[in-house]
């Protein structure tokens, strides 16, 4: 339909440029049939040109509609002048140089579209044609796809009984080995092991570490699964979070730092994790995360042994995620030499379930706990970032009314249109621009009461998970 239309205009161009060098000797100076004049030869111009011709255009600008609400804007196409400007060009745009770069070929079309039109809604069509914006769809949706990023709380809903926990030991050291050796790249329920173990421990983490110092050490995270790379996989274990006060920025680092690769050095990580608790007196507790038995020739077994005979409260806790019949076998004979449980997770729920398993909420923490959901500052800051795509829808509605204003100043300049219908055509701009100006303003308050039901939702959510975590402690008798 716009091809069709631009190839009418350009002929009537063409028609009108012939048209004003034959009338251009007969214009009289007085200053009193000027109006008339023009008018005249407004109508001697309308007359030359074929009446199919301007039917055919009546008709392609009949199709054109002139938006106002969000999906009418979206519909828009670009015009004819500023089809090939892009979002981000647009946004940058310095409309001065631009007005300037397209003002000989916009000042040709006007003395075009004026020619064949006279009705003010017609010529706001033609405009809309001329210099409408292509980008009204894109930026839109860019607002309308934001989604608010608060940070989803820590809910834990643990089962431990009341006896189990008398017998645990005092708060004091952790260890957690995770297992990210090559299997660990396998997949459960179309999820990575690997990254189903790392969010698992993330949250692991951040629970024990309100009681605990808390160390991280990663094994088979070198070499390879080949035998040639099996000394370096094996002797590949490391502490990649010191032992000291959980940082909860500092401990989700250290997990991003290393991805599952070789082989299972059990032994030695537990070896290493006595090595590093070797001048230490109070409890200590191994939390093992693993998908396999040894495959490095160590003896597990015989190493969590020595490791809980330096101390009566040491203790090896082992999760087997996804094991075998024969691996769990070895990881349950693991955690009783280790004086430790075993628990068995076969998806992420599970795992997640296991961990959880381990931790009830102080008194204290649960007073704290408003503060697991977003506050104000946090609420502000989402709305802020939706602001700044917000914003760009602004910009440009204002720069499509700057090249819409441009095209009034020519048609002011060079009397294209009678005075009266100017002002219309002016009011009729006006108006538009404010409906859409109003559709912005609605579109915030929309995506502004999304933040606030996001928000309030997950507070909710904290206050239920509060008032439980208070019964359950009330059931067990804990007075902290």
């Amino acid at each position: 339909m716009y091809r069709s239309l631009v190839a009418i205009l350009f002929v009537l161009v063409l028609v009108l440029f012939g048209c004003s060098k034959d009338d251009s000797n007969d214009v009289s100076g007085g200053e009193g049939n000027e109006r008339e004049e023009k008018t005249a030869m407004t109508e001697e111009k309308k007359e030359e040109q074929s009446e199919p011709e301007a039917v055919q255009v009546m008709e392609e600008l009949e199709s054109i509609v002139l938006p106002e609400t969000r999906e009418e804007m979206k519909d828009q196409l670009g015009g004819l002048l500023v089809n090939d400007v892009s979002l981000e060009n647009e946004l940058e745009l310095d409309m001065d140089a631009f007005l300037q770069e397209i003002d000989e070929e916009l000042r040709e079309q006007l003395v075009t579209l004026t020619t064949v039109v006279e009705d003010p809604f017609e010529l706001e069509k033609g405009l809309a044609f001329l210099l409408g914006t292509a980008n009204y769809k894109e930026v839109l949706e860019q607002a309308e796809e934001f989604e608010p990023d608060f940070e989803e709380p820590y809910l834990p809903y643990p089962g431990k009984t009341k006896e189990e926990i008398e017998l645990e030991p005092e708060a004091g050291k952790a260890i957690i080995l995770l297992d990210a050796s090559s299997s660990m790249l396998l997949s459960v329920d179309g999820e990575v092991k690997m990254d189903i173990a790392k969010d698992a421990v993330k949250r692991f983490a951040d629970v024990i570490g309100q009681d605990n110092e808390v160390s991280l050490v990663v094994y088979g995270h070198q070499g390879s699964e080949s035998s040639a790379d099996k000394e370096l996989s094996c002797n590949g274990i490391e502490k990649i979070y010191e032992m000291g006060a959980y940082n909860k920025d500092n401990f989700e680092a250290s997990l991003s730092t290393f991805e599952s690769k070789g082989w299972t050095p059990l032994a030695g990580a537990i070896h290493k994790a006595a090595e590093m608790s070797t001048n230490v007196d109070g409890a200590i507790t191994l939390y093992i995360v693993s998908d396999g038995v040894e495959t490095c020739d160590g003896d597990p077994v015989h190493a969590a042994e020595n490791f809980v005979e330096q101390n009566e409260h040491r203790s090896v806790n082992i999760i087997g995620f996804d094991v075998d019949q024969d691996a769990e076998e070895q990881l349950k004979n693991v955690s009783e030499a280790g004086n430790g449980e075993y628990y068995s997770a076969d998806d992420a729920t599970e795992l997640k379930q296991t961990i959880e398993y381990e931790w009830l909420p102080s008194r204290i923490d649960l007073a704290w706990a408003f503060t697991k959901a977003p506050g104000p500052w946090e609420i502000l800051d989402e709305r802020e970032k939706y602001d700044t795509d917000h914003q760009k829808i602004k910009t440009i509605i204002d720069k499509e009314r700057e090249r819409y204003d441009y095209a009034l100043h020519i048609i002011r300049e060079k009397e294209l249109i009678l005075d009266d219908k100017r002002g219309v055509l002016q009011d009729l701009i006006s108006e538009r621009y404010g409906a859409r100006v109003d559709e912005w303003r609605n579109i915030r308050s929309d995506k502004i009461e999304e933040i606030d039901e996001v928000a309030n939702e997950i507070k909710e959510r904290v206050n239920e998970w509060t008032e439980e975590m208070k019964k359950r402690k009330d059931e067990r008798g804990d007075v902290w």
